[in-house]
């Protein structure tokens, strides 16, 4: 028991030192630390070129790497800091004025041919960026390195942003994701990188406009309305996928009116919709909406999954006339208004004119429609992320929940139109 009772005040007085080796090792210096100015040098290349640390404090970023010929993870890093160059230097794919510059750290008694050796080591490597030596060590004191390679990502004002010892496994990783945080192109790089969709594009402008007008009143729940403009659409261009997407939504809003068949409908429509263009979100969307009701989830959570990586901005799209209710007057044009909006009107006054006629109770609604926004929009990356998470513990509910407000987004889903019913009838009926 004394024994046991002897190691456990050994371990005891051994945690304190464990902790910090542990804190200390992931750290590359000692005497320079985050938010810390580095200590300038001016050193000679290999060329015989002065390379003045000062030289580089506009940034935007820099990155300055210890390294020497016996350390076998030198090797691995310089590549790493040469494959970021490429990518974000000066002439790197996203030039982006990344820059580097690399200190060999021999030692006291380095080989005669030192500068021959190194120059063959960077060649063999393919290192284009600055390197000097430290040939009296003097660097490697003042920035007080732990251990070799050990690197610095200095700021504007060469400040030091980020440092680590070695060249972990994940190194050019969390490199370059340093990288695009502190030039702040993380989410744009990202973006940029998403698939790009090839539009259909209609032959005929007014196709395009239709179909326009046709979306924003899907999306304000005025879905007879929506259905008729984009008929005239369908009906000139049967192959426009977003159409045939947009014809699915459309059919969705039926089916919550109680409509008969209209889920069928809208099945099919979405399918038609993918099969003219596998990248169509809205199409997508619809297909995940019918794999939930179908209880096929992963199903759902792909095609969600996709239909987010092909969503992009829309162009921009024609809006109905500024009344809320009811149609425009036929045969008015303002001509102050936008090219874009008159061309519409012109539109309204030679296609919808209505015709002198008494009013029944099925046009009667469209006059009383109040104008009914999407559903609010969720983040549909994120609801996407919890569905994936729920998904993984079993949890097919929350999964279900999460993977609805996704689609609902991308579907841009309004709640549906609201009637002004209330004596309604009543009015009809009085001479």
């Amino acid at each position: 028991m004394r024994k046991y009772r002897r190691l456990a005040h050994v371990l005891l007085f051994l945690s304190p030192l464990v902790l910090f080796v542990n804190s200390t090792s992931a750290a590359a210096f000692k005497r320079v630390h985050e938010g810390d100015a580095a200590p300038s040098f001016a050193l000679a290349d290999l060329a015989g070129s002065p390379v003045d640390l000062q030289s580089f404090k506009d940034g935007p970023l820099t990155i300055v790497t210890f390294w020497a010929l016996w350390s076998p993870k030198s090797e691995p890093l310089l590549q790493d800091v040469q494959r970021l160059l490429d990518e974000f230097g000066s002439k790197g794919v996203r030039a982006v004025g990344l820059k580097a510059v690399a200190v060999n750290a021999e030692g006291q008694n380095p080989p005669a041919d030192l500068d021959a050796q190194v120059k063959a080591y960077l060649d063999k490597n393919g290192i284009s960026f600055p390197v000097v030596i430290d040939r009296k060590l003097e660097l490697y004191d003042t920035w007080g390195v732990i251990a070799l390679p050990a690197t610095a990502f200095l700021g504007k004002d060469l400040k030091v942003v980020y440092e680590f010892s070695g060249h972990p496994t994940s190194a050019y990783e969390d490199m370059r994701d340093k990288v695009l945080e502190t030039l702040g192109i993380k989410e744009q790089l990202a973006e940029a990188q998403k698939p790009k969709r090839e539009r259909y594009k209609p032959a005929a402008k007014m196709t395009t406009l239709n179909y326009g007008m046709a979306r924003t009143l899907y999306e304000r729940g005025q879905f007879s309305q929506a259905a008729k403009k984009l008929d005239k659409v369908l009906a000139d261009e049967p192959k426009f996928p977003d159409a045939q997407a947009l014809q699915g939504a459309i059919q969705l809003g039926f089916e919550r009116e109680g409509r008969p068949d209209a889920a069928q409908a809208a099945r099919e429509a979405f399918q038609k919709a993918v099969e003219l263009d596998p990248t169509v979100p809205m199409g997508l969307a619809g297909l995940a909406h019918f794999a939930l009701k179908d209880g096929d989830v992963p199903k759902a959570l792909e095609l969600t999954k996709k239909a987010l990586e092909f969503e992009e901005s829309p162009e921009p799209r024609a809006t109905t006339s500024h009344r809320v209710r009811g149609k425009p007057k036929a045969g008015i044009v303002d001509e102050a208004a936008p090219t874009e909006t008159r061309a519409i009107r012109a539109d309204v006054k030679l296609s919808e004119a209505p015709a002198a006629e008494a009013v029944t109770e099925e046009k009667a609604p469209d006059a009383a429609v109040e104008e009914t926004p999407p559903r609010e929009a969720a983040n549909p990356a994120a609801a996407v992320a919890a569905a994936e998470t729920a998904v993984g513990a079993g949890d097919t509910a929350s999964a279900t929940a999460e993977l609805e407000k996704a689609i609902n987004t991308v579907l841009g889903t309004p709640e549906g139109p609201r009637m002004k019913r209330e004596g309604l009838m009543e009015k009809l009926q009085k001479p």
